[in-house]
C-alpha cells in the first residue's frame, strides 16, 4: 500500500512538473530602448508577452566593478499609486547626474490574475547583467559639442535603415533622429517593431537614445492612436523641446499633408485645431530662457516649411512659420519629400532648410560657435557639406 502511494505521488509530481515545463515561459518580446534622455532622467521602454509589473535596476558604471558591487537603485512603472500591469512597460528613471554612464537591467514579473485582495504573481524575466549589462549616458546640457545622425521616410525597409545607420560607427554619434514615416501605417504593435524599432534596438537603441518626429504616415491605421505610448516626448505629446549641449531642439508635429475633410481620412482627423494648440505651445517655448540662451536653435519637422501647393505645407506656413521667423531659428531639418534639397535663407524665410531624402544619412555636429551638416547618400556620394557659424 505504501509503495502504491509513493508511486502515485511520484506520478502526480512528475505530471505536475511536466505541466509546468510545458507552460510557455514569460518573455521580453521587444526592447528595451531609450526615450527622453535628459541631464537627469531617462525613460526605458520594453514589451512582454504577458501582463506584468515592471521595474528597472540601475547603478553608476564604474571601471572594475560589477553591477552588484553595490545594491542597485530601482524605478518602477506606476500610475496613481498603483504599479502598472501591462504588456507595454515605460519606466522613467529620475534623480540621475548629467553626463554620467549608468548600467541597467529591466525586470518584469507576470501578474497571473489581478484578484482584489491577493493577486496571483508569476515568474520574473529580465535582461542580463552577468556578461555585459546594458548602459546609457545622460546628456550634458552644458556640453561643448554634439553629434547626431538622422534618417527618415524608411517606410519599413529594414535593410535600408541598417545600411544607412551603418555608415557611421555607433560610437561616433550620441543620439539618432528619426524624422518621420519610418512606417507605412500603424495597424498594430508589430507594425512599429517590425517596421524599424527591432532593427534600432539591435543597432543602438538599448544604449543610445533616439528622438522621434511623427510623420504623416504614423497618423494612419487602426493602431495610430496608440503610437504616443511608444515614442511621445516628455510631455506626452509629439511636439516638445529639449536641450543638447549648445543646441535647443524644437520638435514639431507637422500633421497630415491634406485637408482634414479629405475623403482619405473619413472624418477622423482634427489637425486644424491640433495645429492651433501646437502654435500656442510654440509661442511659450520661444519665450523660454532655454530657447533664448541656446547657442543654436534647430527645428525638426517631418514636412518642410516650403511652398509645395499641398494643404499641409500651407497650414504650417500660416500657423507656425511667422513665429519661427521672429525667433531667429538657425536651421530646420525635414524629410517627407523622398528627395534631398537644401534651401538657403532668403527673402521669404529667415532660416535654411535641409530636406533629407529616404536613402541618405544626415549627420549634425556642433559646438557653441559652429554647426556642421553633412548629407551622404547610401552609395557614399556626399550631397551636402555645410557649416553654420555664429
Amino acid at each position: 500500500m505504501v509503495k502504491k502511494f509513493v508511486f502515485l505521488s511520484f506520478l502526480v509530481l512528475s505530471f505536475s512538473s511536466y505541466l509546468l515545463a510545458s507552460q510557455p515561459q514569460l518573455k521580453i518580446t521587444h526592447g528595451p530602448y531609450l526615450q527622453n534622455v535628459s541631464a537627469n532622467e531617462v525613460t526605458i521602454v520594453w514589451t512582454t508577452d504577458k501582463p506584468c509589473k515592471s521595474w528597472v535596476e540601475f547603478n553608476e558604471k564604474e571601471a572594475g566593478k560589477h553591477f552588484y558591487t553595490t545594491a542597485p537603485r530601482r524605478a518602477y512603472s506606476s500610475c496613481d499609486g498603483l504599479y502598472c500591469v501591462d504588456t507595454l512597460h515605460r519606466v522613467t528613471v529620475t534623480g540621475l547626474e548629467k553626463n554620467k554612464t549608468y548600467c541597467y537591467r529591466v525586470l518584469s514579473q507576470e501578474v497571473e490574475e489581478l484578484l482584489p485582495y491577493r493577486p496571483l504573481m508569476g515568474s520574473i524575466v529580465s535582461t542580463d547583467v552577468w556578461k555585459k549589462p546594458l548602459s546609457f549616458t545622460t546628456l550634458d546640457d552644458e556640453a561643448d559639442t554634439i553629434s547626431v545622425v538622422m534618417i527618415n521616410d524608411i517606410h519599413g525597409k529594414n535593410d535600408v535603415q541598417r545600411d544607412l545607420l551603418s555608415m557611421v560607427p555607433q560610437q561616433a554619434f550620441d543620439m539618432a533622429l528619426f524624422c518621420g514615416d519610418m512606417c507605412n501605417y500603424i495597424d498594430n504593435q508589430d507594425d512599429i517593431f517590425s517596421g524599424f524599432l527591432d532593427t534600432s534596438v539591435k543597432l543602438f537603441a538599448s544604449k543610445k537614445p533616439f528622438v522621434y518626429v511623427r510623420g504623416n504616415h504614423e497618423t494612419r491605421g487602426a493602431y495610430a492612436r496608440s503610437f504616443s505610448k511608444y515614442f511621445a516626448g516628455p510631455t506626452g505629446r509629439f511636439y516638445y523641446a529639449f536641450s543638447y549641449g549648445p543646441v535647443r531642439f524644437i520638435v514639431l508635429d507637422s500633421g497630415e499633408d491634406k485637408p482634414d475633410t479629405d475623403v482619405e481620412y473619413s472624418g477622423l482627423v482634427d489637425f486644424d485645431n491640433y495645429m492651433l494648440r501646437q502654435r500656442d505651445w510654440l509661442k511659450r517655448e520661444l519665450e523660454s530662457p532655454e530657447f533664448r540662451n541656446a547657442s543654436f536653435r534647430v527645428v525638426l519637422s517631418h514636412i518642410p516649411f516650403l511652398e509645395s501647393g499641398w494643404y499641409g505645407s500651407e497650414r504650417l506656413s500660416k500657423q507656425l512659420l511667422p513665429l519661427l521667423e521672429e525667433a531667429r531659428i538657425d536651421l530646420m531639418l525635414s524629410g517627407h519629400n523622398h528627395a534631398f534639397s537644401f534651401s538657403e535663407k532668403g527673402k521669404n524665410r529667415s532660416f535654411p532648410i535641409v530636406v533629407n531624402s529616404n536613402n541618405s544619412l544626415l549627420t549634425l555636429s556642433g559646438t557653441k560657435s559652429s554647426l556642421k551638416v553633412q548629407v551622404k547618400r547610401i552609395d557614399g556620394k556626399v550631397l551636402l557639406e555645410k557649416e553654420f557659424v555664429k
